[in-house]
């Protein structure tokens, strides 16, 4: 832990070098913060915070601008996280209001709202179910051998795949083994399925296989490709005016890399989870953090949302909108479970 003097000044730093992006030296703290003490005694502190890690600065005499380190002890002990004003509540209630029950909508509103309360780069994931459920199927005649397999799943998941037969299957024998497969599987995991012991022919083992195959692909994927908004936002930042850097970037994001690899591991804990510069695994992340979180509903349905934008970041407002949206979609998520109009009340 750092002392009271050293909390102080490495808190005016970081606050200031988010708000002016420019190094930030003793004469300033000590004329514009009052501390009590002569800008040489600021300076002298500034001089431990370096050699402690939490700031860096040029030479002896310039200003400082924090580390990763100091970033890091600013939001895990100094950070100020507020409430979301409760207009704005009521707005981005109102909002999700007009979209009912449509989760894609809900997703990309949620990426567009995150985007314009942080003025950072939001990425929100549809919520997907731990384990895929069988909601319905349909067999579709295409040719005498050919047929089509539509998979309906929970949370509207459509599947389809083409199923060769060794045999001519007209529509009413698809119709008959469509309805005895809906009758046995619906509701069930894949898991559930295999296990399930009931007697098929090789036409309905065949429909079955290519079934659990299906949810199978589903379960593997942990979060689904993301909706991403607000890149205009990080392209005004003078940390990416540069081209090499901002193309990196650009490419890890289009790559979906984000998902596939990095939010599995960054959720790995509960709650919001901040990752700071060099704690993020891609190397054109390394100037980034990213305030992130889970929603749904625990062991059932999974969402992924959050915020990326400079290591210079408004950490206290990235966190708290961070928050409030997982938490309002969560509810949205668990109220659509339990079939009813989403709604949030705001007090």
């Amino acid at each position: 832990m750092l002392s009271e003097r050293k909390e102080n000044i490495l808190g005016i730093i970081v606050s200031e070098y988010i708000s002016r992006a420019s190094p930030v030296g003793s004469e300033a703290i000590a004329r514009r913060h009052g501390l009590g003490v002569s800008a040489a005694t600021i300076r002298n502190e500034m001089a431990r915070l370096e050699e402690d890690g939490y700031i860096i600065r040029r030479h002896a005499s310039g200003g400082g601008v924090p580390s990763d380190k100091g970033y890091r002890y600013y939001v895990e002990s100094l950070v100020k996280e507020g409430d979301i004003p409760v207009e704005e509540q009521r707005m981005i209630s109102h909002l999700f209001h007009q979209v009912e029950r449509e989760l894609e909508e809900w997703t990309r509103l949620a990426a567009s709202l995150l985007a314009r309360m942080v003025r950072s780069i939001a990425i929100v994931t549809s919520p997907k179910a731990v384990e895929s459920r069988l909601k319905h199927l349909e067999l579709i005649a295409v040719q005498d051998f050919l047929a089509l397999l539509i998979l309906l799943l929970r949370e509207a998941r459509l599947k389809q795949q083409l199923l060769a037969f060794d045999d001519a299957m007209s529509q009413e024998e698809l119709s008959f083994i469509s309805n005895k497969l809906n009758a046995a599987f619906k509701g069930l995991t894949r898991f559930e399925i295999l296990a399930s012991g009931v007697e098929l022919s090789l036409a309905e083992e065949q429909v079955t296989k290519a079934i659990v195959h299906i949810m199978e692909g589903e379960d593997v994927q942990r979060y689904e490709e993301p909706y991403i908004e607000g890149l205009c936002h990080i392209l005004t930042q003078p940390e990416f005016a540069g081209g090499e850097m901002m193309l990196s970037l650009l490419e890890v994001l289009e790559s979906r890399r984000l998902v596939r690899s990095i939010f599995p591991e960054m959720l790995a804990e509960e709650g919001v989870q901040v990752i700071i510069g060099a704690e993020n695994r891609e190397d054109a992340m390394r100037e980034c953090s990213m305030v992130i979180t889970r929603y749904g509903i625990p062991g059932e349905v999974s969402g992924a949302l959050g915020v990326m934008g400079p290591t210079r970041m408004q950490y206290g407002r990235a966190i708290s909108a961070v928050r409030y949206m997982g938490s309002l979609m969560s509810d949205l998520v668990a109220e659509l479970h339990r079939g009813e109009f989403p709604r949030r009340s705001i007090s």
